[in-house]
């Protein structure tokens, strides 16, 4: 923007922007209250005027009576700078449709834990689809708790009390495919290697790797000397800005979902020698589209449900391949840690309670192998009280139940 004036900008829209400083917000950079208007003059008297009403002058009284929106709008724009473009985008997309359209007329001041549990169980009636998930919603509502923390320490606001709402949620374990659907689809990808989509569901199979790393591998990402696959990468489609009015987006490479995320991953033999005869220029995407060099996600998952139709396999979602190669790797008795690393989790507590299922045969194995000692122990001490004995019966007449002495039959002639 062109500045034009102390504190004053014209943007790009050609209207021009003041910006009147009120103090300093809880990280100690400048506050400012922000101003709009078509011409320059008229831009300076609405600064006047602010300034006159006390806006930069009295200690949280623009604090006091700030509303929701405009604190969400203020915590988006401030915060966007230290945001991944997808956060961003997943968090504008919660403030638009929730947020602002529900919490937006209400103080900052009034809102507490009455008024979330309320927010929350209106976020139905708000939604396009049917029902939100409880998981959804406690997500939202601890984005509204982000908000009023910030607004409490940047306009020096008295905290109030707002704890997030209970949500009951069912903890449900994946539906893994059956052994032999993955052994079929391993068996039709081996069969056509030419085509690099079928390649890069081998190597996701292989390496429990997201999809939005796959579609951002390039072939120099492998190093096939070493064995090794360098993950540095994600592509994503996000909203642009203002994406939220006009649905417009755009392709997003970025860095990996976190910086665990950053990792190498050893590649088995066989797989090595694959990608060595399938080998292309270290510029090359993995799997390429149509028209552009890369692949996005929603086609890489269309061709993904195109090839389990022509296996005959039942449709599953991608991230389910995820999901076997980390409970397979733990039935094989791979190193925990060593999978949570190739997984790029930040901690091995996710890797066991999110992607790591137990079958019913291990279950069953570990079963027997805990109780199998002593209950066969039991079970032939129990057979054997229950075993009839020669010679244990009394004798026919005894009254004292005394055991009977053995009887001695007579040699055969």
């Amino acid at each position: 923007m062109a500045r034009t004036g102390n504190n004053i900008y014209k943007r790009k829209d050609g209207r021009y922007e003041g910006r009147i400083l009120i103090g300093k917000n809880g990280c100690r950079k400048p506050k400012y209250i922000y101003v709009y208007a078509r011409t320059l003059r008229e831009v300076k008297q609405k600064m006047e005027r602010v300034r006159k009403e006390g806006g930069a002058g009295k200690k949280g009284r623009k604090g006091q009576d700030i509303l929701m929106q405009s604190a969400a709008e203020e915590w988006l724009r401030v915060m966007k700078k230290k945001w991944k473009p997808t956060t961003c985008g997943m968090y504008q997309s919660v403030v638009s449709h929730y947020i602002i359209p529900i919490l937006g007329g209400y103080a900052v001041r009034e809102i507490g834990k009455e008024l979330l549990e309320e927010f929350a169980e209106s976020l139905d009636s708000h939604s396009r689809r049917e029902c939100l998930s409880n998981r959804y919603k406690r997500y939202i509502c601890s984005i509204v708790c982000q908000i009023l923390e910030y607004a409490v320490a940047a306009y020096r606001l008295d905290p109030r009390e707002s704890v997030l709402p209970e949500f009951r949620i069912k903890k449900t374990a994946a539906q893994l495919p059956p052994e032999q659907d993955l052994i079929k689809l391993r068996q039709y990808l081996l069969s056509h290697l030419e085509e690099d989509t079928c390649l890069g569901i081998l190597v996701a199979m292989n390496t429990g790797i997201r999809i939005g790393e796959l579609c951002a591998l390039k072939w120099g990402d492998f190093d096939l000397e070493k064995g090794n696959l360098i993950i540095q990468r994600n592509l994503q489609r996000i909203r642009t800005d203002g994406g939220q009015e006009t649905g417009r987006t755009r392709i997003c490479v970025q860095m990996p979902k976190t910086t665990s995320s950053i990792r190498s991953i050893p590649l088995a033999d066989g797989l090595t020698d694959i990608l060595r005869a399938c080998r292309k220029s270290p510029d090359k995407y993995l799997i390429s589209g149509r028209k552009t060099e890369w692949s996005e996600v929603r086609t890489l998952q269309y061709r993904f449900l195109s090839i389990l139709k022509k296996c005959q396999i039942r449709p599953f979602h991608f991230h389910l391949l995820r999901h076997a190669f980390a409970s397979r790797c733990v039935e094989l008795g791979c190193d925990v840690k060593g999978l949570s690393e190739i997984l790029g989790h930040s901690s091995v507590q996710i890797t066991m309670n999110i992607y790591v299922h137990s079958s019913a045969k291990q279950k069953k194995d570990m079963m027997n192998l805990v109780c199998a000692q002593h209950l066969q122990a039991a079970a032939r001490q129990e057979s054997e009280e229950k075993a009839p004995l020669t010679g244990r019966k009394g004798r026919p007449g005894s009254s004292n139940g005394a055991a009977a002495q053995p009887v001695l039959l007579p040699p055969p002639e």
